[in-house]
Formats: structure tokens, sequence, C-alpha cells
């Protein structure tokens, strides 16, 4: 659409003034805001300066005819998706074929019929606003597409690092419940304490069972609901085969509550 609350913003160029006059009155009482220029060069000069959503472009004009002005503005990366009607005296030869060549939509002949003008403009004008709305969704889509692929390169590196992490042969990397039940477990922690697979951890121990002081895991779950970040604690350990270690032990309470993740670095 154009400016404001018109229909459609429309260049209108003739050199005739009666004609210039007629038609500009017709499309304005249709509610259209109308522009009008005299010659190919003031019309090409305007539409460069600020397009408008349709052009009706006179065929017969001194030193620039419109078949000419027409190839001129599609030429041109600003204009060249503006539309462009014909006009053309019922005893002028008008050849259709060249009006469409050059990039004519339409056409209208003199003298003007209002019902004819109104139904030609308003037929193009709505194509255009079609065209424009389809674009523009397009363009949407391409965004939500490249934000996808976005966020899939952004997860394919976060596993990545987290595979990283997780293979790491420096950080024991865990997950418990609530009450300390080891519910998954990388084979550095599960080494850690003193064990050969996942087996013998996973669903089967709690990491208060290798806490050297039993008060241990009843502090750590009273502190860690309060603590908006990590929560970090140096703490003795004792393996499988009661042999000691201190390890500095990095807990996360997830965010429904039902979870601690954890990392434990052997110092």
């Amino acid at each position: 659409m154009g400016q404001g609350d018109t229909r459609g913003n429309i260049l209108l160029v003739d050199d005739t003034p009666n004609n210039i006059r007629l038609l500009s009155a017709m499309l304005i009482d249709q509610g259209y805001e109308v522009r009008r220029v005299i010659n190919g060069q003031m019309a090409l000069k305007t539409a460069q300066a600020s397009p408008p959503d349709l052009i009706l472009l006179d065929i017969k004009m001194p030193d620039m005819n419109g078949y000419e002005v027409c190839q001129r503005l599609k030429a041109a990366i600003e204009t060249k998706d503006i539309p462009v009607i014909f006009i053309s005296a019922l005893d002028e030869v008008l050849d259709k074929v060249k009006a469409f060549a050059v990039g004519g939509v339409d056409y209208i002949t003199k003298p003007f019929s209002e019902e004819e003008v109104f139904a030609r403009v308003e037929n193009v004008l709505t194509v255009q606003r079609l065209q424009r709305r389809l674009q523009e969704q397009n363009e949407s889509l391409d965004q939500e597409i490249q934000k996808r692929h976005q966020l899939e390169e952004n997860l394919q590196r976060q596993q990545s690092t987290y595979q990283f992490l997780w293979n790491s042969p420096v950080l024991g990397i865990f997950r418990t419940r609530i009450d300390g039940l080891i519910l998954e477990a990388n084979q550095r922690f599960i080494e850690m304490l003193g064990y050969n697979s996942s087996t013998e951890v996973i669903g089967q121990i709690t990491l208060s069972q290798h806490y050297t002081d039993l008060d241990s895991q009843t502090h750590l779950l009273a502190e860690l609901p309060g603590t908006p970040q990590d929560f970090s604690s140096k703490t003795q350990f004792r393996k499988c085969d009661n042999s000691q270690f201190w390890g500095r032990l990095f807990l996360r309470l997830n965010q429904e509550n039902t979870a601690i993740d954890g990392v434990l670095v052997e110092l």
C-alpha cells in the first residue's frame, strides 16, 4: 500500500493536461494518492526518488515514449518491481506484444471509463500487495530457517563439548537423585570411586556411601536449594576398597529440583 490510509500511491505520466487532470481526479476520488508528471525524464526521476505502488504511463509522448520509459524503469534496481499500466488512445496503434515485452502488466484506453480504470488499477495493486506479502513471508521463513540452522549448529557444538567433557580423563561427571542415588556417571567418576563398570554404580549406590563424613550429604542438600549458582566444596571420599582421596565437588540442582548434576575432580 501507499502512504497514509490511501489505497495506493500512483504515479501518472501523461503529456496531455486534460488527460492527466481527468485521470487524476478519477483516481483521487477512489481514494488513491496520485503524483503527476508530464514526460518520461520526470517519470524516471520521480520513480527513483520515491517509488510508487503503480505507474500509469502514456505510450505516445515526445522525446521518450512509454515503451522506452518502461524499459528504463525495469532496468533500474530501485524501480524494476513497480508495475506499469500503459495508457493508449483508441485511435493509436497499441503494440500489445511490445507493451508486455518491455515489462507492462496491463493497459487502459482513452477516453477513460472510470469503472475500467478502477478495475484494472485495483487488480494490479491487489496482485502487487499479494506479491509483497508473499515476499515478506518468504523473508520471514528464511529468517526462521537461518535461526533454526544457527540453533542446530549451537546444539551440535554443545553436544560436541559435552561429549568432550564426558570422555574427560580428569573430570568425574554424574547425576544423582535428590537422595543421592547415582542416575548417570562417566567412566572417570566410576574409576574415582574404585569401580570397574557402570553396572556397579548406576542405580546401585548413593554418593553419600562414599563420603568419609556421613554428615556431608545432609549438609550439601541443605545448602544446595538456596544456592543460585554451582555449589562447590572440598570433600573427602572413600573408594569401594576403603582407600580415601580428597576431591573438589561441584553441584547444581536442576530446574525441576528433581536431580543434582555434579562434577568431581580428584585433588
